[in-house]
């Protein structure tokens, strides 16, 4: 009998990727016709949002929303500018946080959080959570395989 259960359980933690995720999955916006200093002026807006979003009283967003801001910063980030995630995370996330050191960030940025939303929803993104999330899961894990078989390894001085 304990068998069994160890199996069924294993079995339906497999069986449910998004679940055990525990990531929201929603409808993500055409970004493709995004690239060079649009793409770079938008994706700074999204990444502080996102941070505005997660660290500033009164300024709070959903999970859906969440899930829109950061997955439509990594289509910008990968794929409309392909950039590596160390150089996504310095030039883009790293400034964002380094805001929040700033007494004033969150009075100035946080009203722009729902306007940011606003524009990838009118781009297609969505609010709602995606009815197969596990399909959704497997899509994501897609996207990003490709993403990291784009990604070039980095050179390094060798004597």
């Amino acid at each position: 009998m304990k068998t069994f259960l160890a199996t069924l359980t294993t079995t339906l933690l497999l069986a449910s990727p998004a679940l055990a995720d525990g990531k929201i999955y929603v409808q993500l916006p055409e970004l493709s016709s995004m690239t060079g200093a649009e793409a770079e002026a938008f994706l700074s807006e999204v990444v502080l949002a996102n941070v505005v979003s997660s660290n500033c009283a009164g300024y709070e967003i959903t999970d859906e929303e969440w899930s829109l801001l950061t997955d439509s910063a990594d289509i910008l980030a990968r794929e409309q500018l392909r950039l590596s995630v160390d150089d996504y995370d310095t030039r883009f996330y790293s400034p964002a946080f380094d805001a929040l050191d700033r007494p004033e960030t969150c009075d100035q940025a946080g009203p722009g959080v729902q306007p940011t939303i606003d524009r990838l929803v009118e781009l297609g993104g969505s609010r709602e959570a995606l009815p197969d999330q596990d399909a959704a899961y497997e899509a994501e894990q897609a996207r990003h395989a490709s993403w990291d078989a784009m990604e070039q390894p980095r050179k390094t001085k060798t004597k």
